[in-house]
């Protein structure tokens, strides 16, 4: 999701040599320069004969040693192969004298390295918000984070041919101010700081998104700016830009908020109230998105594929596969059953599901789709529910990842690695890949024109939800999907509405490029269910609501049909009942 940058800091030296010397350069074409042959530049000065020469000569050599900038010693740069529905990113590491960063966009990549956020980057192809690259290279001893991100300037520039500049642009900021009415914040009065969330009764009832609770939290001696920050961190479902504060309050607050989480905002109905209506309703502040004046960063030129790999970097740079440093398996008791993997802080990880969800878990395949894609597992496989507590690594690329003195887990994608080897090494787990024909969901044109609109090539390619957008209809949960082909929409699908879509989607609408679109639809759980089994899954709805099927038809004139086709699968050859002891 887009984000925002700072200018870049000039150094003590280059502030010298601007001092003495009105230069009009473009800072990044002077680099290219410099590393090739042309020294093509202007410099504003009056010196004549022997001394001009040696003042040029002079600033010539200065300039060169600023402009160079540091590089990995060996890098491996190649296309991720992990799904987009496991993809997570905490940005790059530096572990064992190696640079690691996984599962990540350009526009993560350009972040990381010009510490700008991404919706402060302006310009390039729309892939740049999609496309996902590894990238491990190797880093001389004692090498910094800030010094890293440098060597990640110059390999973006050696490997994907990547120019950029700096100027100052609008970009869109959500602007905390205080409504009409004025503040309702109450000074400070106690010591204490922060905000805790406040435990209520029960955590909701299954599938029934109404009766999940508002989210309810009590702050202490929070200054306006510290309020709007951790607004956005709280309630980040509402916010897809940066939240600043132009409150112009001083002094420090106490205050108690609840909201409505998004994903049960539509459900509640007029029982929930979005973080916009609670901030103005109960802080007596608004909450507004403008254009905001602010430097940032602009692509020039981009390559889609990097340069290759130098034949070392494979035995150089290889990586130990990531394993749990110990696990405990057995069987969940009724009362103790959860399906997925969950980071509990610290060293542990927690996993739990049938060894068919495990499996499928661990090979990226999304859990509706286990019982199409993961075939050839005996029947104890559906039946036991087991419990896993695994210990991470110290070390490598399993291990916690610590920011700001806070550990975060490693990436998904590294987790379910260490959940497969441990399935392999524990129940003895073989499988292969193959086509086979099995249930689907073919995406097809309707028989009039899609109501979509072409997007433009720079458009950044994204579906996310959109909950400040306005619905067709009362009570539909929206999602805006920009720059995106038919094939990535019918892989969204599986993510964006994972109680309708059971089985695969494959894309056959022969409509190609990349559009921009919303589509809403009524939460599965709200919509009454009519025991037809000829009807695909949710396609019945109430009078006030509209299933995903129809809302696919009705808002862009696609169809959404179930049927067989060839598909990749993964054949289990060998599964042991109970793990090895």
């Amino acid at each position: 999701m887009p984000r925002v940058s700072a200018a870049g800091r000039r150094s003590a030296t280059q502030g010298r040599l601007l001092s003495s010397f009105p230069l009009v350069i473009n800072r990044v074409e002077m680099a290219r320069r410099v590393q090739g042959t042309a020294m093509d530049f202007r410099i504003g000065c009056t010196l004549e004969g022997t001394m001009k020469k040696m003042v040029v000569v002079g600033f010539c050599a200065a300039w060169v040693a600023f402009c160079q900038q540091p590089k990995f010693e060996l890098a491996d740069v190649h296309s991720s192969k992990t799904s987009h529905s496991a993809a997570q990113n905490f940005g790059g590491v530096l572990r064992a004298g190696k640079y690691v960063n996984r599962d990540v966009t350009m526009l993560g990549l350009i972040e990381a390295a010009y510490k700008v956020k991404e919706d402060a980057i302006a310009g390039g192809p729309g892939w740049v918000a999609s496309d996902l690259f590894d990238i491990v290279a190797k880093v001389p001893e004692g090498t910094k984070m800030a010094e890293a991100n440098q060597m990640l300037q110059s390999l973006l520039a050696d490997r994907f041919k990547l120019v950029v500049k700096r100027e100052t642009r609008p970009v869109p900021r959500y602007v905390l101010a205080v409504a009409k009415g004025g503040s309702k914040l109450k000074p400070a009065s106690g010591s204490g700081q922060g905000c805790k969330p406040v435990q209520q009764p029960g955590g909701g009832r299954g599938s029934d998104l109404a009766s999940l609770p508002n989210i309810i939290v009590e702050c202490q001696n929070m200054t306006a700016a510290e309020i709007a920050d951790n607004l956005h961190q709280m309630a980040g479902g509402y916010f897809d830009h940066d939240l600043t504060d132009d409150t112009k309050l001083s002094g420090s607050f106490d205050f108690k908020l609840e909201w409505t989480a998004p994903v049960a905002l539509v459900a509640k109905g007029a029982g929930g109230i979005s973080v916009f209506d609670a901030v103005e309703k109960q802080l007596g502040l608004k909450v507004e998105l403008k254009d905001v004046p602010m430097p940032a960063l602009v692509i020039e030129s981009l390559n889609r594929k990097p340069t290759a790999n130098e034949p070392r970097v494979e035995k150089e740079l290889a990586l130990e596969p990531p394993k749990f440093e110990a696990a405990s398996i057995k069987p969940a008791t009724p009362d103790n059953q959860m399906t997925g993997l969950l980071y509990q802080g610290g060293s542990m990880m927690r996993a739990g599901g049938t060894l068919r969800n495990l499996i499928s878990m661990s090979l990226q395949v999304s859990p509706n789709f286990g019982k199409d894609i993961v075939v050839g597992l005996p029947k104890f496989a559906d039946e036991t529910h087991w419990e896993i507590n695994a210990k991470v690594p110290t070390t490598g690329e399993g291990a916690p990842n610590v920011v700001n003195g806070r550990p975060l887990p490693p990436p998904l994608s590294i987790g379910l690695e260490m959940l497969n080897n441990l399935l392999i090494d524990s129940f003895g787990l073989k499988t292969h890949r193959e086509q086979r024909e099995i249930t689907v969901y073919v995406l097809t044109a309707g028989k009039g024109k899609p109501k979509i609109t072409a997007a433009k090539d720079s458009d950044r390619t994204s579906c996310r939800p959109a909950p400040n957008a306005t619905p067709p209809m009362p009570g539909l949960r929206m999602t805006g999907c920009t720059n995106t082909s038919m094939a990535e929409l019918a892989e969204n699908l599986q993510r964006m509405a994972p109680a309708y879509i059971d089985h695969p989607v494959v894309d056959e609408t022969g409509i190609e490029g990349g559009w921009n679109f919303f589509i809403g639809w009524t939460p599965r759980p709200m919509l009454q269910q009519v025991d037809n089994s000829n009807q695909p899954l949710g396609a019945a709805t109430d009078p006030t609501g509209i299933s995903l099927f129809e809302a696919l038809e009705r808002e862009l004139g696609l169809k959404l049909v179930k049927q067989t086709r060839m598909y990749p699968v993964i054949v289990v050859d060998h599964i042991a009942e109970k793990p090895v002891e």
